[in-house]
């Protein structure tokens, strides 16, 4: 039997690389905004975004936790947007 504190060791490094990844996408979208980058250069980086954020979203769940209603609406904000 797999020991409980593991597990949830294992969830805990998965949540934090998740949302490192979604932290370091929004950084690289807005620094492209603040760049101004052309608009398909600011798409990939809006996919990038949508892609870290549906990872992090699928690991929060994964552990049994609900997925909140601001990050379900930022997924669905990008994939309206054409990120996915």
């Amino acid at each position: 039997m797999p020991d409980p504190s593991q597990s949830r060791a294992a969830d805990h490094e998965r949540l934090a690389l998740g949302l490192d990844n979604v932290v370091a996408a929004r950084d690289r979208l807005d620094a492209g905004r603040r760049a101004g980058v052309r608009r398909w250069e600011e798409q990939t980086l809006r996919a990038d975004l949508l892609a870290a954020l549906e990872s992090y979203a699928a690991a929060i769940t994964a552990t049994g936790a609900p997925l909140s209603y601001r990050m379900r609406a930022e997924i669905d904000l990008y994939r309206q947007l054409g990120g996915a």
